[in-house]
């Protein structure tokens, strides 16, 4: 007689005949044994200190964090789709199981933004050009009430935190910069026009006092329409509606998330508008790919 093999195949292996027979329980089993599904957590080996493992969160965004990894790819991609992320519904769905949760998660991704667009910033935003315009334009965030008319309950008295806003408008490509200003003087309003705008560009403005036939003298093309008389300059064609409307937008988006309560917090919705525009959706793959970038240069610092 042969001896048994030391390496038995599947068909021989008792291990493997126990588990196939397609006659076996397998529901009687699990509540005899007690089943409970298991939960594995992926972990790399470290080559020096290799009866330690680690997680494959450590460095990343998500070492902190307990939430699943697929829980955060869905909640990356509905913040790249730039959704309605209404806490209740992302809970309901499962996302996470608490407000302060997606909180802290909606913070890490809107930093990981913020960064790229400090990169971004230290190689120059300029807007503007021979063949575009520019619409510049003011607004106030802090509250609602305009002219002083309309209901003043003391959640609206707040200190006048004034926008200044410069629209890039090339076809059908729009790209912002944003600034939180502590006045619309002249000093401020045209340093930064001077500072964003490249020279020889058409700027279209209203008659506000602080730019009105200023523009000119920095080496701007200035196309102004008064307001009071009509929204449409019946002389040049300019008009000011690409950013009129760009404040609808951008409020909107700032006061369903709470935006403006404070400077800060309402920078921080400034720059996503402006990551959204300048970076989201000039990446090859869209936002979502742009977000992805973003993620990975700050796991690698």
């Amino acid at each position: 007689m042969h001896p048994p093999s030391p390496n038995p195949t599947r068909a021989q292996d008792p291990f493997f005949l126990k588990f196939s027979n397609p006659t076996r329980d397998l529901g009687a089993e699990r509540q005899t044994v007690g089943y409970q599904p298991l939960h594995l957590e992926i972990k790399r080996i470290c080559k020096h200190h290799k009866s330690s493992p680690l997680s494959v969160r450590k460095g990343s965004i998500f070492a902190r964090s307990h939430t699943p990894l697929a829980k955060w790819l869905e909640f990356i991609l509905r913040f790249a789709q730039g959704l309605q992320l209404r806490q209740l519904d992302l809970i309901t769905d499962g996302i996470a199981a608490s407000s302060k949760t997606l909180t802290s998660m909606t913070k890490i991704l809107r930093k990981a933004c913020v960064a790229g667009l400090k990169r971004l910033r230290k190689t120059g935003m300029k807007i503007g050009g021979r063949h575009r315009f520019v619409v510049v334009d003011e607004s106030k965030f802090a509250h609602k009430r305009k002219y002083h008319r309309g209901r003043c309950g003391n959640t609206w008295r707040r200190d006048c935190q004034w926008v200044f806003g410069m629209l890039e408008v090339d076809g059908t490509s729009r790209r912002p910069i944003l600034r939180l200003v502590k006045d619309c003087s002249r000093k401020t309003l045209i340093g930064r026009i001077v500072r964003h705008v490249r020279p020889k560009t058409s700027v279209v403005t209203d008659e506000w006092r602080a730019y009105k036939d200023q523009l000119s003298r920095h080496g701007y093309y200035q196309f102004s329409v008064c307001h009071k008389m009509n929204f449409v300059d019946p002389e040049t064609g300019a008009h000011t509606q690409h950013i009129e409307r760009a404040w609808q937008t951008y409020k909107t988006e700032i006061w369903r998330h709470r935006g403006n309560r404070t400077p800060e917090f309402l920078t921080m919705h400034l720059k996503m508008i402006e990551w959204h525009h300048w970076l989201g959706l000039n990446h090859h793959y869209g936002v979502l790919g742009r977000l992805f970038h973003d993620i990975k240069k700050v796991m690698k610092r």
